[in-house]
């Protein structure tokens, strides 16, 4: 999922990436980007016929087959990174609207502030009542196009003062480091039966078992934070020739290793078969830093194994094109749809609410342009705001 939207953000940014830095262009792309979330997860069928070939075959952790259980997952967050696209972009604005209101005597800045709080106010308020309070899956239903109330609410509260900015948690700020691997390993040590229910380590002692258990799953995270640090030094090195052919390296390889798992699959393998197969893939990839430490160079053995896992690669996308065609001839099994967040009407709202915020440049939808106005006082331009900025990336080197 984190992969995906990356991927979203990065394919957005790379597409005439020249113009990424200039008044409206970026912003254009954006306002299409809008447009494809809305026609891809709210458009009836649109979501199904591009993902159609996860198939709807129920299989263990997806009881109603891999498309439904991704278009949940990935449509409760649909538009999540179109808005931290647009926060990102609008965001030297708004530090240069707090900078000027903040130059202001208190009474003024306090005006202007209380007409973004006001609203602010109104808005959780309604989402509090309205939202918040629904049941599981009607919230489910409806968080992709309200998330951003809350979020916008507490970002404008927690920063509306110099001295409330002077203050943070040092946990929080430790926690914001480890973040991914937390949403990661969660699933895989702090939670058991799916995600719904606690592993427990001490029976009959449900408080200590927690503390036990949260302390374990944070050390590790930690842990794999720190090795996503040094893989990441390793796998992806500044030199983009290198970068490129280890990131095909990196997908061979998880495609072989997806094309075994597939094999154990449709064998039907029990545990025995299971932990044979692991042991040996251990001892190949053993066999193979051994080989590249011995030789100092991966050159010896690059040809041979990308032109083994590539094999394994090609045959697997062969395999999950076959699953396609046959899933789409003869669907197994029919498609949920409680929780899933389809919601053409909802998803018109939120991109014209994106819209608001990307053509007036404005982070709170318009509120600190419309304090301004009120106020007779001048909201930054574009040029003010990023001459810095610019300066900073555009600068001989």
């Amino acid at each position: 999922l984190h992969t995906f939207y990356f991927l979203m953000v990065y394919v957005t940014m790379a597409f005439f990436s020249e113009c990424n830095h200039d008044k409206y262009p970026i912003r254009a792309k954006l306002l299409l980007l809008a447009i494809a979330i809305l026609t891809i997860w709210d458009v009836p069928g649109v979501f199904n016929i591009i993902f159609g070939f996860l198939g709807r075959t129920p299989i263990i952790g997806a009881r109603n087959g891999v498309l439904h259980e991704w278009h949940f997952r990935s449509g409760l967050d649909h538009y999540s990174a179109l808005f931290g696209m647009v926060f990102a972009l609008n965001y030297p604005i708004a530090t240069a609207w707090m900078k000027t209101v903040e130059s202001f005597p208190t009474r003024q800045q306090w005006l202007m502030k209380g007409v973004v709080i006001s609203v602010i106010f109104l808005a959780m308020w309604f989402w509090c009542t309205e939202i918040f309070t629904l049941a599981k899956f009607d919230y489910n239903e409806h968080h992709p196009y309200f998330f951003w109330i809350p979020l916008v609410g507490y970002i404008f509260l927690r920063n509306c003062s110099k001295t409330l900015r002077s203050y943070h948690l040092d946990l929080l700020a430790r926690m914001g480091k480890i973040t991914l691997e937390t949403y990661l390993m969660q699933h895989h040590i702090w939670l058991t039966t799916n995600a719904k229910t606690l592993l427990v380590i001490i029976p009959g002692s449900p408080i200590c078992n927690f503390l036990v258990v949260s302390v374990i799953y944070l050390l590790i995270s930690h842990r794999l934070f720190r090795l996503t640090v040094g893989l990441r030094a390793m796998l992806i090195p500044s030199d983009l020739p290198t970068a490129r052919m280890l990131l095909v390296v990196m997908i061979t390889t998880l495609g072989t290793l997806y094309a075994c798992a597939k094999v154990l699959c449709i064998m039907e393998a029990g545990v025995f078969i299971v932990i044979l197969a692991t042991t040996g893939v251990g001892l190949v990839g053993y066999l193979l830093v051994t080989n590249i430490i011995k030789n100092k160079s991966t050159a010896p053995i690059r040809n041979l194994y990308l032109s083994v896992t590539g094999c394994a690669t090609g045959a697997l996308f062969v395999m999950l094109l076959l699953e396609a065609m046959s899933a789409a001839s003869d669907d197994i099994a029919k498609e949920a749809s409680g929780g899933v967040a389809i919601n053409f009407g909802f998803g018109v709202m939120a991109v014209a609410v994106f819209a608001l915020s990307v053509i007036l440049m404005d982070n709170y939808f318009g509120l600190s342009l419309m304090a301004s106005k009120l106020t007779g006082t001048a909201y930054p331009s574009w040029e003010d705001a990023y001459s810095e900025l610019h300066n900073k990336i555009f600068a001989p080197r």
